[in-house]
């Protein structure tokens, strides 16, 4: 499996460092698959109270992807010379999807910054 798809899992709570895009795209691509996936299998678990296996299966997948979800988005606004308070932000309602979109198509800085190197240059990457 591709380094940017198993890093965030290995960089479970580290919160130092840089992210690149790919590597936050793909993250965010296994959440969204993981929570459609407990939602339909809460749902075709037991008709009667499909609804509260699959709100109870969404609620373990978030528990379970909270601290590496955080983790890499804080790595990515680092890849972009941001802090990463400003991943509060992704948090409004509404306002956090537009948020989390801008973090996937800005480009990190193309040197090193206060958050260390460039993570496509150490790794041969090219997103």
């Amino acid at each position: 499996m591709p380094d940017y798809v198993t890093r965030p899992f290995r960089l479970y709570a580290k919160f130092d460092g840089r992210s690149t895009r790919r590597e936050f795209l793909c993250f965010s691509v296994i959440l969204w698959m993981a929570l459609f996936a407990a939602f339909c299998l809460g749902d075709a678990l037991d008709k009667p109270a499909s609804h509260d296996w699959a709100v109870a299966l969404c609620g373990i997948v978030v528990l379970a992807l909270i601290v590496p979800g955080l983790a890499v988005k804080v790595r990515r606004l680092h890849d972009m010379d941001l802090s990463g308070w400003w991943v509060v932000a992704s948090g409004v309602p509404y306002l956090g999807f537009l948020v989390d979109l801008f973090f996937v198509f800005k480009a990190g800085d193309a040197t090193d910054n206060r958050f260390g190197a460039n993570p496509r240059l150490a790794a041969g990457a090219t997103a």
